[in-house]
């Protein structure tokens, strides 16, 4: 059987840049990082869920600015001699009861309203922070396949070009038959390599979907390093501040409400001794006024308190880990910026020795198994280059993520 190097170069372009066509094109269509960071956010569940409860926060203000602290109550009562003797005996009674604020309670109420409000914001900027590090992630993992998958695709073409060139040097008895074996031999990996790039591609492209919500690629996905003086509070820190606070206010509430709410009422009462007699009418006041007793108030107080002492530590743990994290950001970044420039050192040799050895094979002078060896470590060391600047783009947003800064 011929071979025939055209059909492969066709193939090429059919099959092994099709996943990067389509990324491409989505590329063509794109955005700015902070668009595509918005849709992320707007795809979230649990954004969604964060900012839902602003309707539970809505309604504890509410009570806490109602005039009662509780529902208005009515009872009514009616008794009859119906059923015995039946002299036409009755009486009816109807009452009103309002439970009243106990002093103190209503403003602590009010208070804890607001703290319940500021950590359901605290929650959602600490869910957005969640989220931009999704993106983030995501993104640099996509940018890197895509660019890996490139390198891979432009190996395969110069494979098949090589394959091509020594087929017809073979023809012309310049080359033995073994080498034109070995060149198939890379040609056949280069393309289970281009074809393991695609499918980098192709489950990034998914994931990346799955948080975005979209194929569509910001047009710069670079972010540059936030300076220290423009940081705004990291929002972790000011969620688990608002978290304290609202403990604080609980157990404020707690201590205010030491019995159950005292109630006012009014009775209107009919009564009736005997059938055909005057009905005689009256009006009574009542109040209730709860004990303030141990056996109430004691696991109530134990409870708000435990639960300030546990946002106290956690807020403790959350600075030791938000300052960890951003420690290691920075190094991170630092390795990632020596990597980069090493990278870019070992592939403009191995690209220069490349053409040394192309030149020389064409020549006569190099056997194509070191063509081979040379071409594979510049196709290494290339590969190496665009993960060592993608890591170095990625390290710069992850110390932006580190921060507490979104896109």
């Amino acid at each position: 059987m011929q071979w025939c190097p055209l059909k492969r170069k066709a193939r090429v372009g059919g099959n092994i840049l099709t996943v990067l066509l389509a990324v491409t094109a989505a590329s063509a269509q794109a955005e700015t990082l902070r668009e595509v960071f918005e849709k992320a956010w707007a795809n979230s569940p649990q954004g969604r869920t964060a900012e839902a409860k602003r309707d539970e926060v809505a309604a504890s203000r509410t009570v806490a600015e109602s005039w009662f602290p509780a529902a208005p109550k009515i009872d009514a009562f009616h008794r009859t001699d119906r059923w015995n003797s039946d002299l036409g005996n009755q009486e009816s009674e109807i009452g009103i009861s309002i439970p009243l604020w106990l002093p103190g309670q209503k403003a602590a109420r009010r208070s804890l309203a607001e703290a319940e409000g500021g950590e359901n914001e605290g929650d959602i900027q600490t869910t957005q922070l969640a989220v931009a590090g999704e993106l983030r992630r995501a993104l640099w993992t996509l940018v890197m396949a895509r660019s890996e998958a490139e390198v891979a695709a432009e190996r395969l073409k110069t494979m098949v070009e090589l394959e091509a060139d020594v087929g017809r040097r073979l023809k012309v008895g310049e080359i033995a038959r073994s080498d034109l074996l070995l060149a198939r031999q890379e040609t056949a990996s280069a393309r289970a390599a281009a074809a393991d790039a695609q499918l980098g591609v192709v489950r990034s492209l998914q994931r990346y979907r799955v948080v975005t919500g979209t194929d569509r690629l910001p047009d710069n996905p670079q972010e540059p390093v936030a300076v220290a003086a423009d940081r705004a509070v990291d929002p972790r820190v000011a969620a688990g501040q608002a978290v304290i606070e609202r403990a604080r206010a609980a157990l404020k509430l707690a201590q205010e409400s030491r019995r159950e709410a005292p109630s006012v009422g009014v009775l209107y009462r009919r009564d009736r001794e005997l059938s055909g007699a005057t009905p005689r009418d009256s009006i009574g006041f009542a109040i209730s006024i709860p004990l303030a007793v141990e056996v109430r108030n004691a696991p109530l107080l134990a409870s708000a308190n435990t639960a300030l002492i546990e946002a106290e530590a956690r807020y403790r743990r959350l600075l030791a880990e938000v300052e960890a994290e951003l420690r290691e950001a920075e190094a991170q970044l630092e390795s990632a910026g020596l990597g980069a420039a090493l990278a870019v050192e070992r592939e403009q040799a191995a690209a220069e020795r490349l053409t040394l050895m192309r030149r020389s094979f064409e020549l006569g002078e190099t056997s194509l198994v070191e063509l081979l060896r040379a071409q594979s470590q510049t196709t290494e060391a290339r590969i190496e280059g665009v993960r060592s600047r993608s890591r170095l783009s990625a390290a710069q947003a992850n110390l932006n993520q580190a921060r507490g800064i979104t896109p």
